[in-house]
């Protein structure tokens, strides 16, 4: 049995907290292809349930990122942030085994900019925040190919607050 060290285990910490951060960059950049190719595993559960209503459910990696391509259009500009991330590795040692799947906490804050429909001048703006609980699988091949092997597989907000226009995110998520 291979020990699990400390360089691996650094890696592993430093490869899911990139994987982890891209996901607000990435939505606030208009990213898709690499939300496709840096950040969600092939099948995804998505848990967006305390923002958005409805039931957590599981899609392929393409669908979440053509609907999230279409809630993003939605906005004129968004801020997501995402802090405090505390990746649940086992510490290295000789007896133990590296981790094929890792659960993540961090804090998460959306800021979101509704676009003007042009009647007016009020800019909509729709605050949130709260937990994310992100679940991150290790892929082999792609370590074998040089990249950073972790791909997030479910990925839960749990909102704590809101403030302003929330109908625009919940009209946002309607239009599937």
């Amino acid at each position: 049995m291979a020990s699990y060290d400390i360089v691996q285990y650094l890696l592993d910490h430093a490869n899911i907290h990139d994987t982890v951060t891209k996901v607000p960059l990435y939505y606030d950049t208009h990213n898709l292809s690499g939300l496709e190719s840096e950040v969600y595993a092939p099948t995804i559960e998505i848990d967006y349930t305390s923002i958005l209503g409805g039931e957590p459910r599981v899609v392929s990696r393409a669908d979440w990122i053509d609907e999230a391509g279409r809630i993003l259009n939605n906005f004129a500009a968004s801020q997501h942030i995402t802090t405090g991330i505390i990746t649940h590795l086992p510490q290295p040692g000789p007896n133990v085994i590296r981790p094929d799947k890792v659960t993540v906490h961090a804090q998460a804050r959306g800021n979101m900019v509704g676009k003007s429909d042009g009647g007016d001048a009020t800019v909509r703006l729709t605050q949130n925040g709260g937990l994310l609980e992100a679940d991150l699988v290790w892929d082999a091949d792609l370590e074998r190919q040089g990249q950073n092997p972790w791909r997030i597989s479910r990925y839960k907000v749990i909102k704590k607050w809101d403030r302003g226009d929330t109908t625009v995110v919940a009209n946002v998520s309607s239009e599937k």
